[in-house]
């Protein structure tokens, strides 16, 4: 499932008051994705994303996003079990006469299909010697 977001950030709003747009998801694997700064922002519009206050892009604490006709490939393995399901996208914008704007695309897995590949994988190693299935050992 690919959940996308277009974010636009008026001019002036400042990194201690940065906008926040959240993403609701649903239960699954956030596997990825992508961000996409357009040319025009010059390093002037900032990114990052949180989960409950987290930062989790980028991942080191205290950096941020700020491209120009970019778009970043995102790697992501966070499990979304317990609601709420939430992605903080945080952004603020440098530039005091011209908003910016810039596009997030996370991608999804499904936790029925989830459970689907883990039982497909489950079964592949059954006849495996020495596997361990509900308890009781394949010899």
């Amino acid at each position: 499932m690919d959940f996308l977001q277009y974010i636009s950030t008026p001019p002036g709003q400042k990194e201690s008051d940065p906008l926040k747009t959240p993403i609701t998801l649903t239960a699954g694997r956030l596997s990825g994705g992508f961000l996409y700064f357009p040319r025009g922002p010059d390093g002037l519009l900032h990114f990052i994303a949180e989960i409950a206050g987290h930062q989790i892009l980028p991942y080191n604490t205290g950096q941020n996003y700020r491209l120009n006709g970019a778009v970043v490939q995102l790697h992501l393995d966070i499990d979304f079990y317990q609601p709420p399901y939430i992605i903080d996208c945080v952004t603020w914008n440098d530039s005091t006469s011209l908003p910016h704007a810039c596009t997030v695309v996370f991608f999804l897995i499904p936790s029925k299909k989830l459970r689907f590949i883990k039982n497909t994988v489950r079964s592949l190693f059954n006849s495996t010697p020495g596997y361990v299935k509900r308890g009781k050992r394949n010899l």
